[in-house]
């Protein structure tokens, strides 16, 4: 499987993911206690394989938690753990081929980041203004997450302006995640 099918692969099971939220997102009020839990579940589950640099695993706990109940912790580790999801399916690619090759074209790059910025970030930000601060260390991932966001934003608006041909050094997003977060 080539880095740019995985890459959209991940896409796609994150849009399914946020369409089938469409409906819920709101205050939160909507959600029984049931869902609440079901969502903190998932998003220990995200935590962990996180943890584990199952960055795969992790988006689709993450992403599986917005229907139940939105939250900003689900939207701001997905946000992180799709694109570190998405460096690691290009490092695995780089390191089997050349030096010279290109792991990754800007051909869906910069719709992915806008996307990326739109289905995760953006929510996630909103909800944690709205989300007790300090709760498990939500002020510290918001901050975290909102450096990571306007980094990616910058990159997005570079490789939109690109030609869909030209490489993309992905080096710029591991610069806009830095360490790995500590969930």
């Amino acid at each position: 499987m080539s880095a740019s099918s995985i890459t959209r692969a991940v896409f796609t099971a994150t849009l399914i993911a946020v369409v089938s939220l469409r409906p819920a997102l709101g205050d939160g009020s909507a959600s029984s206690e049931e869902d609440r839990r079901a969502a903190a579940a998932l998003n220990a589950e995200g935590d962990s394989a996180y943890r584990e640099g199952r960055f795969d695993k992790a988006l689709k706990a993450y992403t599986s938690s917005y229907p139940n109940y939105p939250n900003a912790h689900a939207y701001l580790m997905a946000g992180d753990t799709y694109w570190r999801a998405v460096l690691e399916a290009n490092a695995r690619h780089m390191s089997n081929s050349s030096a010279e090759a290109c792991a990754l074209t800007n051909k869906f790059f910069a719709d992915d980041a806008q996307r990326s910025l739109d289905q995760h970030y953006r929510p996630g930000l909103s909800l944690a203004d709205r989300e007790v601060k300090d709760a498990k260390g939500l002020s510290a991932l918001r901050d975290r997450s909102s450096k990571s966001a306007a980094c990616l934003t910058t990159v997005q608006a570079k490789y939109a302006a690109l030609p869909k041909t030209a490489c993309v050094d992905l080096r710029e997003v591991s610069v806009c995640l830095g360490e790995p977060l500590r969930p």
